[in-house]
């Protein structure tokens, strides 16, 4: 049985993208993995890692219903060291004309978004046995669909009451209406911080003690590099492994 996650985030510059990718290496040593870009209103993946092959359809396509997984997603299993259909992406149309449509599609609640995940059946060939799926911060069609399908959603956020208080609403207005399991991830916890002291209580009492926090990390600040998301040195891959131990009681982080 396939286990869907889905990181969604607020506002940009949250780290959510490279959470979810860290996700994706974390899980793709367990097994079979697909990671999948929603984001349609920032799509990075075609700049940092181009589809090795052509022609590639999109992630666009695939939530339309005008392409199945098998047609989008792209093995890219060697390119980091992963045996072969262990590891797939799944590209966002970075056309200014894709990004344009979906925007769209997302405002009048277009019927095939539901339609098609409704009907998903995660298989390459085969099972998959997980899906990390990244979304926009705005997109709230989108945001719904893929809460819909997803076991456990990784909120990814700043400590800050501004990014709080959306998460407060999605936990109200999104995530009530659904089976998935909120795992919040605050990204970029400066433990010396007394301000964020009093944030951390207004977060226990709005989502209790099962959040993740990451602290900033020099590494990853001059931005996305696959190379290093995807590399056993990656230094976030702790905090995957803790996220991932409450969730997994057999997950063995000498795995990764």
């Amino acid at each position: 049985m396939t286990t869907v996650f889905t990181v969604q985030h607020s506002r940009g510059g949250a780290g959510a993208t490279a959470v979810a990718l860290t996700l994706s290496n974390s899980l793709s040593q367990l097994g079979p993995t697909l990671y999948v870009e929603l984001d349609f209103l920032n799509p990075v993946l075609e700049d940092l890692l181009p589809p090795p092959k052509l022609p590639v359809k999109f992630s666009n396509d695939w939530l339309t219903g005008e392409a199945s997984i098998d047609e989008a997603a792209v093995d890219v299993s060697s390119i980091f060291g992963r045996r072969e259909k262990n590891l797939f992406f799944m590209y966002a149309n970075k056309s200014e004309g894709a990004r344009s449509s979906m925007q769209i599609i997302d405002a009048v609640k277009d019927k095939r978004i539901m339609k098609t995940v409704e009907k998903v059946k995660w298989r390459i060939g085969e099972d998959l046995d997980y899906v990390v799926i990244d979304t926009p911060p705005w997109m709230r069609s989108v945001t719904a669909a893929a809460s819909y399908i997803s076991d456990y959603v990784v909120y990814v956020l700043r400590p800050n009451n501004y990014e709080l208080n959306i998460l407060k609403y999605r936990m109200e207005t999104v995530y009530s209406h659904f089976v998935c399991t909120l795992k919040p991830v605050i990204n970029m916890f400066d433990e010396k911080n007394e301000g964020l002291k009093r944030f951390e209580v207004k977060l226990k009492e709005t989502v209790g003690a099962d959040y993740i926090k990451i602290p900033y990390i020099s590494e990853l600040a001059a931005g996305l590099d696959l190379s290093q998301l995807f590399s056993r040195t990656n230094p976030t891959l702790v905090y995957t492994q803790q996220l991932l131990q409450t969730i997994f009681p057999q997950y063995a982080p000498a795995q990764v």
